[in-house]
């Protein structure tokens, strides 16, 4: 009996420091920096908790968040993170940086129809062998209404042009160049919106692929692409500056930056002779008058409009007025401007068709066209011709009477 009591006893005292150590080498802490907290019932609030080892050994530790009875409804648990927002009921420890020290949330929205009062709260951890617990209270002082300032999101988009104002004339496109920059640690789905003027038509692509138009695009964390903004105004569009917006989205954050397409407008001159054919007969050595349209089909005017001819040398072709100061647009002045061209051939012209080409060259258009004009001889070229042929036919009938004679 003696020896056994003696041997328990040795037992005891060799497990005793075994014990002691194995104390020394497990141990967490749970810390917040606020535990009083005062808030309204408009209120959410996301509050940084850390779990600590501060043992020699890895641990799994696992949570659970005592609710005050009274705080029906509320919406409160332990959040992974703010943003990702899965519940969290069970940490491992590692037992060196960083993966000592563990960061949750502790996330607390008051039900809407919560009495004012005094709140309290209680986070509780508790090693899976159970041999070492923690718990740290929290105190909420709940009021009225908002007490909280609205926080300032911090921005993880941003969009930026090297060429944010571009020129163009009308109907013609605008590219902008955007860069996107994605400034959050993890990737997402970035979407884009586009604002542009009443009429106009607008798309976006990667900048390499013009062909492929695009409404979102994933980004890598802490990432940038280049997008292709592209806005095309309506052929008629006033001259001007007209600010377009490309907006990008990611969940709660939004980007946007403004642009300004200045349009200078179309320019297009036209012309067409009054009798709209392209050809017409002239008798040599009179002269022939053809009425020429010109208008403009561009949406701004055009100036120091002059006229000119290629033409078959010795011809004569003149223009009544040689010269226009401006041509509006068609639209706004619904019509043409009249031009008198006079052409005239050279008595001696070898009848057949001659080609007269017109241009008409302004400051910021030109056109031309060609015109084929047929010659034809004089009438009384041609009674002179009649009236020879009958005089040789004559003078030959009296040659042949002359020799029938002899």
């Amino acid at each position: 009996m003696k020896k056994a009591v003696f041997l328990l006893l040795v037992v005891a005292l060799v497990a005793l420091p075994f014990s002691v150590y194995a104390q020394g080498e497990k141990g967490f802490s749970i810390y917040a920096q606020f535990t009083g907290l005062v808030i309204g019932t408009e209120d959410k609030v996301d509050l940084d908790v850390k779990l600590i080892n501060t043992g020699k050994v890895p641990e799994n530790v696992k949570l659970t968040l005592v609710k005050d009875p009274k705080a029906k409804n509320w919406d409160v648990m332990l959040l992974s993170s703010e943003w990702d927002g899965f519940g969290v009921n069970s940490i491992h420890l590692g037992t060196k940086k960083p993966n000592n020290v563990v960061s949750f949330k502790f996330h607390i929205k008051p039900a809407k129809d919560a009495t004012p009062g005094i709140y309290k709260f209680v986070i509780k951890g508790v090693t899976s062998d159970g041999s070492v617990s923690e718990e740290l209270p929290f105190t909420v002082k709940l009021r009225g209404g908002k007490v909280a300032k609205e926080k300032k999101t911090k921005e993880s988009i941003k969009l930026t042009s090297k060429y944010p104002t571009m020129q163009n004339p009308a109907g013609s496109k605008f590219s902008f160049e955007v860069s996107v920059k994605n400034k959050s640690t993890k990737s997402r789905v970035v979407e884009f919106s586009m604002i542009v003027p009443e009429g106009w038509s607008s798309y976006i692509t990667p900048k390499w692929e013009e062909e492929k138009k695009i409404d979102s695009m994933k980004m890598d964390a802490d990432g940038s692409e280049t997008v292709m903004f592209t806005v095309i105004p309506p052929e008629l569009v006033k001259k001007g500056s007209y600010p377009v917006k490309l907006i990008a989205r990611a969940g709660k954050q939004k980007a946007e930056i403004k642009l300004t397409a200045v349009v200078t407008g179309t320019y297009k001159l036209r012309m067409i002779p009054e009798t709209r054919r392209l050809n017409f007969d002239i008798v040599a050595g009179k002269e022939k008058h053809l009425i020429l349209y010109l208008w403009n089909e561009g949406s701004a005017s055009i100036t120091n409009v002059s006229l000119f001819a290629s033409k078959p040398n010795g011809w004569e072709v003149k223009f009544k007025p040689d010269k226009i100061a401006v041509i509006e647009p068609y639209a706004k002045v619904q019509k043409p401007t009249k031009v008198d061209i006079t052409f005239k051939a050279p008595e001696r012209t070898i009848p057949g068709d001659y080609m007269v080409s017109v241009s008409a060259v302004g400051k910021q258009s030109r056109t031309s066209l060609d015109l084929r004009v047929t010659v034809n001889v004089p009438t009384t070229w041609g009674w002179v011709g009649v009236a020879v042929i009958i005089i040789v036919l004559l003078i030959l009938i009296g040659i042949f009477i002359r020799l029938k004679r002899r």
